[in-house]
């Protein structure tokens, strides 16, 4: 019954990627669950920023409400900013910023046994450049671009991406395709720091 309420997967994703809804409102839209708009769509969408940042959350989550708490968001929130999402709203834009500042001499851990599930602890030898404590006996991930979202980068390289983002969103929001926005965000911001 709901397949037969939505629309085509083409207005699907447009609404999707073109009007930057997400599953759940346009689940809402068409009166049905988020399961049955996702199952509608899948197979027809690449991997999404979102997608992308949760399978680097190197954490088995005792409890689902864990990804919902503010640091979560916020290193969330950061790893998207490196993959230069658009779709990033002002205020997950802030806490991108915000966090990116902890980093240098603290780390996130996180503790499955506390409410909030994750907490601040000194940076140590083994931390690395690393965004988080990584799970004893868990495996780093070996592809450059996945280590580079989960590194902390100077101060002067954190602006630098910071001011990029906002030159994209403002090219996209002007009419341009995202790709070819963050291209020219990025090349823009590299020749004003020459």
């Amino acid at each position: 019954m709901p397949f037969e309420i939505l629309p085509s997967v083409e207005v699907l994703l447009d609404l999707y990627y073109k009007e930057k809804l997400d599953q759940v409102q346009i689940a809402r839209i068409y009166g049905v669950s988020k399961q049955a708009v996702s199952i509608a769509m899948s197979g027809y969408m690449t991997e999404t920023p979102a997608a992308k940042v949760a399978s680097l959350i190197p954490w088995e989550m005792a409890d689902g409400a864990h990804h919902r708490k503010y640091e979560s968001k916020r290193v969330k929130a950061l790893m998207r900013r490196r993959m230069m999402d658009t779709t990033l709203t002002q205020q997950q834009r802030k806490w991108a910023a915000g966090i990116a500042r902890r980093f240098p001499g603290e780390v996130l851990d996180y503790d499955p046994a506390s409410p909030d599930g994750f907490k601040w602890v000194e940076r140590t030898e083994r931390d690395g450049g690393l965004f988080f404590r990584w799970p004893a006996g868990k495996e780093l991930p070996t592809g450059e671009e996945d280590l580079r979202l989960i590194t902390i980068k100077s101060p002067v390289e954190e602006k630098k991406e910071q001011l990029a983002l906002e030159l994209a969103i403002a090219k996209v929001a002007e009419g341009k395709d995202e790709k070819a926005a963050v291209k020219e965000a990025v090349a823009e911001v590299e020749a004003q720091g020459e």
